[in-house]
Formats: structure tokens, sequence, C-alpha cells
């Protein structure tokens, strides 16, 4: 009786091979998966604080307006009345203006760059 034997078995070190380059492949590949996924977070992140910024940008603007509105003399002059403020309007003939060169005797000297 005749055995039936393969002309090209495997043997055990091609099969080490095969395996070791399977493992080495799928090393690889975890890590070449793991990084990606890793620079996606980061990038999810930075866009995240990127959209923060510019959400602060526009409440920063927002209050800006508000605050020029309040600035303004016409309704300041209004809330203040509103309010029943004792504050006085400021008559802008006593108004002192100064140039940037001049010097006034009557006041004391002030140390400036």
């Amino acid at each position: 009786m005749k055995k039936n034997r393969y002309r090209n078995s495997l043997k055990t070190p091609i099969l080490v091979r095969i395996a070791f380059y399977f493992m080495v492949l799928c090393v690889f590949s975890g890590s070449y998966v793991l990084l990606k996924n890793r620079q996606v977070i980061k990038g999810d992140r930075i866009h995240a604080a990127e959209n923060a910024v510019t959400d602060l940008d526009k409440e920063i603007e927002l209050w800006q307006v508000r605050v020029a509105g309040l600035m303004d003399r016409g309704e300041l002059g209004r809330r203040l009345k509103w309010a029943g403020s004792e504050l006085r309007e400021v008559d802008p003939s006593q108004v002192l203006v100064l140039r940037p060169g001049e010097e006034i005797r009557a006041l004391p000297r002030v140390a400036s760059n």
C-alpha cells in the first residue's frame, strides 16, 4: 500500500517564517491604526478648542458693542435719570483741554515716558 505523501510538504522552519511575517504584519497594521486614531482624536480636540476661541471672540465683540452703547452720552444720561443718580452733566466750557506739549504751572508735575 502506498502512503499519500505531499511532494512539497511544508516543513517547520517555513511555517515559523510565515507565522513570524504574519505577526509582524499584524503589529505594523495595529500600530498604524492606533497612531491614526490618536491623530484624529488630537485633531478633534484642536478643532474644539478653535471653536471655543471663536465663540469667545464673538461674545467679546457682543459685550464691546453693549459697552459702546452704554458709553453713549444720551444713553448714559437716560440710564442715570432712570436710576435716580445724583450725578449731573459736566459743562463742556469747564473742561480743560491740554495739548501734549503744554505745561500748566498750577498743576503738579507727573513723570511720564
